[in-house]
């Protein structure tokens, strides 16, 4: 007992410094090095964790939804969330829950996937989300499928194109005329995000996931009047209604058919080789006979067309032909010119002549404005929800003559826009660059444009039929060298003469 009674004091003196130790411990505690993690949204801190993994993880666990909806094995933080390690000596430490819901409030997660980015010349580049990466070339094959038929493509590719022996088409380069990236990504699940080809092969072709409108056939209908009256061209109408194969299928009375206007992300290059028989059109030869009377005509021997074969080079842009190269012409069958009599003589009693012929008096047949060989390589049409309001005609050559196609009087001319170098973003001359207006008989007004600056009429001069008026070029809103062929009743487009109803050029042929 007397031992025990001597550690008493020693007992006391352990027991009061433990007790000290413990206290001054946790009093310091704060003054002891932590490691944390901090997490900030765009830029903000909103508070610190003890574990990225753990915070990864409740992230992934609590998110099933989004797991089901895109068919994922896990999902991510937000874009904009950043998490940086810390040593720290004080602060409060949050727990996983307390953060997700913070950042749940502020953000959408993310998954793993690809962005498509899309470069546009001039103009913003289009981004696109997949949740795999052959979702776009699968997408991309059947967008090219749309514009140029499957088995062309396959023969193309596999070098299997039938040999051209006389006339055919074959095709030399099939390309995207665009820059295209694809990129592995952490894709915000606020982003439209293509999970298959068939919704990304509309999206591509149409710029939208809407249905669009449809139209119920009715009676006298034909895909045709049913295309134009809805703003599409024939191939266009073709493409968003791929059950029909040709432009001459039958409609029935109440088919509903799709009239959604076409609106591509890709331009997808087709360049082809041609070779087709063409009209060598005649010549009219006029001889001057003075037994006749002064506008008087009479047909001594009719004109006959002759046959050429025309090799071109066509390059199409998501099915529309751009304007055309020929780079061979062979002579099949000689053209007879046509020979006309034409009356000179005048008579002074019984009221009569005393000059020339009014040149607003029809010769009898509208000319064609080129030299031939030439190439339509765009109709009277729409085109991407736009009214191409004439033909465009091409292969001629820069610098070739371009003619009046009837007599008439110069209303309008523009001149002095560049050529070249400016393409579809040159509005110069309102988009038709040089150009010729000229009022023809019975009414109809013609505009002759995208000609090179030399214009060689003006304002008020009489023009007769065939005379070169100016010469063929690539000026204004223009993408290759042709003329554009519009013509109009009653008036010009606009302007002074303004008021015109357009038809289609080729109505008058």
């Amino acid at each position: 007992m007397s031992k025990f009674k001597a550690y008493v004091p020693v007992i006391i003196s352990i027991l009061i410094s433990v007790v000290i130790i413990l206290v001054m411990g946790f009093k310091n505690d704060n003054n002891n090095p932590r490691q944390v993690y901090k997490v900030y949204i765009d830029g903000k801190l909103i508070g610190a964790i003890k574990s990225k993994n753990a915070l990864e993880e409740y992230i992934n666990q609590e998110q099933k939804s989004l797991k089901e909806e895109y068919n994922v094995k896990k999902v991510y933080i937000p874009n904009g969330i950043d998490i940086e390690k810390d040593i720290t000596y004080k602060g409060r430490v949050l727990s996983e829950k307390d953060i997700y819901k913070k950042i749940k409030s502020k953000k959408s997660f993310t998954i793993k996937g690809y962005v498509v980015t899309i470069s546009k010349d001039k103009e913003k580049d289009i981004k696109l989300y997949l949740l795999k990466k052959g979702i776009f070339d699968k997408s991309v094959k059947k967008v090219l499928y749309a514009f140029v038929n499957k088995n062309d493509v396959e023969n193309y590719k596999n070098d299997t194109q039938p040999e051209i022996k006389t006339t055919g088409s074959n095709i030399e380069n099939i390309y995207i005329d665009q820059d295209i990236s694809i990129k592995e990504a952490f894709i915000s699940t606020d982003e439209l995000i293509f999970t298959n080809e068939t919704d990304l092969t509309k999206y591509l072709l149409f710029g939208t996931l809407d249905s669009g409108e449809e139209y119920t056939v009715k009676l006298g209908d034909t895909i045709e009047t049913v295309a134009f009256n809805n703003k599409l061209s024939t191939d266009e109408f073709l493409i968003v209604n791929p059950e029909f194969t040709s432009a001459n299928n039958l409609l029935s009375v109440g088919q509903k058919v799709s009239i959604a206007l076409i609106s591509p992300m890709l331009n997808i290059v087709v360049e082809k080789h041609v070779v087709e028989d063409q009209d060598k059109p005649y010549e009219t030869i006029e001889k001057e006979d003075s037994s006749m009377d002064l506008g008087t005509t009479e047909t001594e021997v009719e004109g006959v067309n002759g046959r050429q074969r025309v090799t071109e080079k066509i390059q199409y842009i998501n099915g529309e032909a751009q304007p055309a190269y020929i780079s061979n012409v062979e002579v099949l069958k000689e053209p007879v010119n046509k020979v006309v009599r034409k009356g000179t003589r005048q008579r002074y009693s019984g009221g009569t002549y005393t000059g020339s012929i009014d040149p607003a008096i029809s010769s009898g047949s509208w000319g064609w404005p080129t030299v031939s060989p030439y190439i339509i390589t765009s109709y009277f049409e729409w085109r991407w929800g736009r009214l191409h309001e004439g033909i465009d005609i091409s292969g001629c050559g820069m610098g070739s003559p371009i003619f009046a196609i009837e007599n008439g009087t110069v209303l309008q001319t523009n001149s002095g826009c560049p050529d070249s170098g400016y393409g579809a973003y040159d509005m110069c001359g309102d988009g038709f660059g040089n150009y010729v207006w000229i009022q023809h008989p019975s009414g109809v007004y013609v505009v002759y444009a995208h000609m090179l600056g030399n214009v060689v009429v003006s304002p008020g001069q009489q023009v007769s039929k065939g005379q070169v008026i100016g010469y063929m070029g690539n000026s204004g809103s223009s993408t290759g060298t042709h003329l554009h062929l519009g013509t109009f009743y009653g008036g010009t487009k606009y302007g002074a003469y303004g008021g015109g109803t357009v038809f289609n050029p080729l109505s008058l042929y």
